[in-house]
């Protein structure tokens, strides 16, 4: 499996190429839905917080973001760290902007207990074309592969997080999230790759503000692509991480985004506005079950907070202005445009080459 440029001429009729964007934390502190006022409804609105990456989100085949505040709403109360509950208003508008695959898994999942995932897991059953991974109302739906069908290509998807804050999760439900474990994750990844074309692993781990990846992140990239993994997501450090592509066991090239930074949040340093979504293309060859890689990058993401706390938004860095960078409420802190910029290309965002 190689990257290439993969011209229309050189391939067969049985190819299919499916498009991906990934993004990272979407972390919804209480600032970002204090402000807001209900409509009519009493319903929330948060379609214009990912209005300036519908375009790029939506024209994708499948787009994934790590929603890491349980969407219980406000029959569980809503709440701010350390212990996040938040509008389920904010699926709704992950779904208008076109993200299809939410990952719930991280160690946020079980700040409600049980309840806030169940409360929120039927919410998101209720919402057509969402895929769900992380987290379970059930043992067997724990043990279910989860599959997405694009394009005639068979896409295995799976998440799983280091941890849950200490919170336990009640007797005898275990299931609830899906967690690092070795094991489990060498049986998943075994009956993905017997029922799936393509393999994709979103994992919630390293170190917070760290901008290189762990030798455990490290360790453990290095088995999922021994394990048959083609892609590895990785979130939870809210800073971006260089991504970058390896070789399993089976000469097989897996393409890892170690750390994809925050989607949107009000943390409060310069270097947590700045994530990336990782954007790809792979091509299946149906006739010999083949895949290799057309395309990828680290596009550069800016979350936007208003010096008055009352706007939020995140952009593409190519699109972010002098004028909005001179409005943030991290300016007195030093973020610029060009203090922005100068932070993608240290974190090596843009083309990623398979070497």
């Amino acid at each position: 499996m190689d990257m290439g440029t993969g011209t229309p001429e050189a391939r067969n009729s049985s190819d299919a190429t499916v498009s991906f964007v990934c993004v990272g934390d979407n972390l919804i502190h209480e600032q970002i839905w204090r402000c807001r006022e209900k409509d009519a409804d009493g319903r929330y609105n948060f379609d214009d917080l990912y209005m300036p990456v519908r375009g790029l989100v939506s024209a994708a085949d499948v787009a994934f973001v790590n929603q890491e505040t349980v969407c219980g709403g406000e029959g569980l109360t809503l709440s701010d760290w350390p212990r996040f509950n938040s509008p389920r208003e904010i699926l709704d508008a992950l779904a208008e902007t076109g993200f299809n695959w939410i990952s719930t898994a991280n160690n946020h999942a079980l700040d409600r207990g049980g309840e806030g995932i169940w409360t929120q897991l039927d919410y998101l059953s209720k919402m057509k074309g969402i895929a769900q991974t992380g987290t379970h109302v059930s043992r067997a739906d724990s043990e279910a592969p989860c599959i997405l069908e694009i394009k005639g290509a068979r896409i295995g998807i799976a998440s799983y997080t280091y941890g849950t804050n200490g919170i336990a999760p009640p007797d005898d439900k275990e299931f609830l999230v899906d967690m690092i474990d070795e094991d489990k994750i060498r049986m998943d990844l075994d009956t993905l790759t017997k029922e799936s074309d393509i393999q994709i692993v979103a994992m919630h781990w390293g170190e917070e503000g760290a901008f290189e990846p762990t030798d455990e992140q490290k360790r453990l990239t290095q088995m999922l692509a021994d394990a048959g993994a083609d892609v590895v997501i990785g979130t939870h450090p809210h800073v971006v991480q260089a991504p970058a592509f390896l070789k399993g066991a089976e000469g097989n090239a897996t393409l890892v985004y170690y750390s994809l930074g925050n989607f949107i949040s009000s943390q409060t340093e310069p270097d947590q506005m700045l994530g990336a979504m990782a954007r790809f293309e792979i091509e299946y060859d149906s006739a010999d079950g083949s895949i290799r890689f057309i395309s990828a990058e680290a596009l550069p993401l800016v979350t936007h907070i208003s010096s008055d706390y009352r706007k939020y938004a995140v952009y593409p860095l190519r699109d972010y202005t002098e004028e909005l960078a001179g409005d943030h409420a991290l300016a007195a802190k030093g973020l610029s445009l060009d203090s922005l910029s100068a932070s993608a290309r240290a974190q090596e965002l843009g083309y990623q080459e398979n070497t």
